[in-house]
């Protein structure tokens, strides 16, 4: 039986594994679940487990004697299931209310859950958002994560669970599988083919690469009691599409620009740039990685892949 393990869900997703391996490199005890199989570090105890398996959670934190919860697995953006609403919440909010029911009779002494700055919708200005700003979200995806931060908020204050969640901006970097803006740029530099890019200054995008995010976990996963229930991880930028293909052109040379504009492809939505300070306050996060870096290591990282 392992003593004090970690528990991280997800892992076989961009940042669960991303987690598992920085956890795994600093000596921790981990467990790793996943609907999916997926390769793990040595040492690490890895289960397959879907999160609508309430006997399976509940054996698998008496079995590795889980003290912290890292809980990454989800749909993990608007992106996935999109015609398949039934599943993103049932995922989302079913499969978060059976992990926190299963890590409460445990004993869990910390719970962290990944949420996402898509629980704020548009809001009524571009000023800074912090922590406070009303949850506006009306579609799917944004819904099923404001639907989970209500089951573990009553899990924290009704129950006594001692969770809380991580806003995330846009996550991108090595690892990543599913289609973004970033990874379309990257690509269409690589093939030689033109992008259109919106005209619109007042959608503009915010992403945080994924070292900064694991960095931003594992801090938060370390620190003693959090305050708060929510907070902020950004990256610290606040861009328009152009301005974002224009940094990622000093590392893609081969990047081609339309002159025919598209529509934006926000999904951020009429929202302001990310206040992190409340996360910088209770665990020292700020971000390292400025995107013009950022774009460059994700692009090494698909053409290794190729090659």
């Amino acid at each position: 039986m392992a003593v004090n393990s970690i528990l991280v869900t997800g892992a076989a997703g961009l940042v669960g594994g991303a987690v598992v391996r920085r956890l795994a490199s600093d000596g921790h005890a981990v467990v790793a679940t996943d609907a999916r199989k997926a390769d793990q570090p040595d040492g690490v105890r890895f289960e397959t487990i879907d999160l609508s398996d309430r006997p399976a959670l509940a054996a698998l934190h008496q079995q590795h004697a889980v003290h912290t919860v890292i809980h990454c697995g989800a749909i993990s953006g608007p992106m996935v299931a999109a015609d398949d609403p039934h599943r993103v919440l049932a995922t989302n909010v079913g499969g978060t209310l059976n992990l926190a029911e299963a890590a409460r009779k445990a004993g869990v002494r910390r719970f962290v859950a990944l949420s996402s700055v898509s629980v704020y919708g548009d809001q009524t200005s571009l000023d800074p958002v912090t922590e406070a700003a009303p949850l506006n979200a009306i579609d799917v995806y944004g819904a099923s994560k404001i639907a989970m931060e209500a089951v573990l908020r009553a899990y924290r204050y009704d129950l006594g669970l001692p969770a809380f969640v991580l806003r995330l901006a846009s996550v991108y970097g090595p690892g990543r599988q599913t289609d973004c803006f970033i990874r379309d740029l990257i690509r269409n530099a690589a093939d030689g083919s033109e992008m259109s890019l919106s005209p619109e200054e007042g959608f503009r995008r915010q992403f945080v690469h994924i070292d900064d995010v694991v960095h931003a976990i594992v801090r938060a996963a370390a620190t003693g009691t959090v305050a708060d229930f929510a907070y902020n991880i950004g990256g610290g930028e606040w861009l328009t599409e152009r301005e974002v293909a224009a940094l990622a052109a000093l590392s893609l040379p081969h990047l081609r620009i339309s002159a025919v504009p598209a529509p934006a492809r926000s999904i951020d939505g009429y929202i302001g740039v990310l206040d992190y300070s409340r996360a910088t306050a209770a665990f020292g996060y700020r971000p390292t990685i400025d995107i013009r870096h950022g774009i460059a290591s994700y692009a090494d990282y698909l053409a290794a892949k190729v090659h």
